[in-house]
């Protein structure tokens, strides 16, 4: 989980989400769209409005996620 939210902070800008591994660790079973959608709240953004946003760090979650499950 450390290395997606590096990742996250590293690659995307977001930094909030790596002060808070528990949490994300949680949401990796509700998949990427509930994940990302946290992303953007812990960052202060709202998923409904920023919907580029939201399918930027939907992609690259659900990426990562294909990766470490062996699932494409």
């Amino acid at each position: 989980m450390e290395w997606l939210l590096n990742d996250l902070c590293e690659q995307l800008g977001y930094s909030m989400a790596v002060r808070d591994p528990e949490k994300f660790e949680s949401l990796v079973a509700e998949g990427p769209e509930s994940f990302a959608d946290a992303v953007l709240v812990i960052e202060g953004l709202d998923p409904q409005v920023e919907k580029h946003l939201r399918q930027t760090v939907r992609s690259f979650v659900a990426e990562r996620f294909a990766r470490w499950t062996g699932v494409a």
